[in-house]
């Protein structure tokens, strides 16, 4: 054999050589015989173990979630006990309830900015979630309302509502809050 003739053959036993390789590897890939999917009690398993996962984490979200929110309620709802009080004194001023109004609104607006980042804690059971941006709703009209009130007070007009159907809400919320978060 010269060189001319070595190299075409050289070229087509290499490419020859490479096709027979390229098939025991995908022999080596057939099908295991059988029914070709896995035991359904492995399956069964498998989805019970991931559930299982998924529910204990939304279950710890939402008592991260809760206990944030009851961090912020703790601290702001001693202020408007305070202010709720006050009221209570029939000898009550505006000057004496301003300081005390201050606070409270305060208090309202630290918790009213924290409630987003307790809102957007990784996926917190749906009832949790629902509660707890029901209740920021409800703190921020309540803060509202009583801007309102603090406004006409500064301007003079001296009556204050005998109940304010805002703080009821935000009551209302708060209870609902407490209910949807698992107790510890």
């Amino acid at each position: 054999m010269t060189a001319r003739t070595t190299r075409p053959f050289r070229g087509r036993a290499g490419a020859a050589l490479a096709t027979g390789a390229a098939l025991l590897a995908l022999a080596g890939c057939a099908s295991v015989p059988g029914t070709g999917s896995a035991d359904p009690q492995d399956v069964a398993a498998y989805q019970s173990t991931i559930a299982a996962s998924r529910a204990a984490a939304a279950a710890a979200a939402g008592k991260s979630a809760c206990a944030s929110w009851q961090a912020g309620y703790d601290i702001r709802i001693v202020a408007s006990r305070a202010t709720v009080a006050f009221t209570k004194d029939p000898k009550w001023t505006w000057d004496g309830i301003t300081t005390l109004l201050n606070a409270e609104l305060a208090a309202i607006d630290t918790e009213s900015g924290k409630l987003p980042g307790v809102i957007a804690t990784a996926q917190p059971a749906a009832s949790v979630l629902t509660a707890i941006t029901d209740y920021k709703a409800k703190l921020d009209a309540y803060g509202a309302a009583l801007r309102v009130d603090q406004s006409a007070r500064a301007s003079g007009d001296a009556t204050w509502a005998k109940s304010n159907p805002a703080f009821d809400a935000l009551g209302t919320a708060a209870t609902a809050v407490k209910k949807a978060c698992p107790s510890s």
